[in-house]
């Protein structure tokens, strides 16, 4: 069976894994986007796309008790990136 194969057991965890990451990932950003609304910033709707990759949690976070503005977060999260 599917199990006894160790290729089809390997590309099995691995879609896990990413399965994992991604909803992880959803619940980190809908936490942030739930604190920008809730400090009274507004948001587009393109929110969630202009957030670059690999921007540790807790810097988003930071950036995100720190901004005025969605743009002030945003940049905020450029400079990081730029470090």
């Amino acid at each position: 069976g599917p199990d006894d194969d160790p290729m089809l057991r390997s590309l099995r965890a691995e879609s896990e894994a990413k399965g994992e990451a991604r909803g992880r990932a959803k619940g980190r950003l809908e936490s942030v986007r739930e604190l920008l609304r809730t400090r009274g910033i507004t948001l587009s709707e393109d929110f969630s796309a202009s957030i670059p990759d690999g921007v540790p949690h807790g810097d988003v976070v930071a950036a995100a008790l720190a901004c005025d503005s969605e743009r002030d977060f945003h940049a905020r999260l450029q400079a990081h990136v730029r470090k």
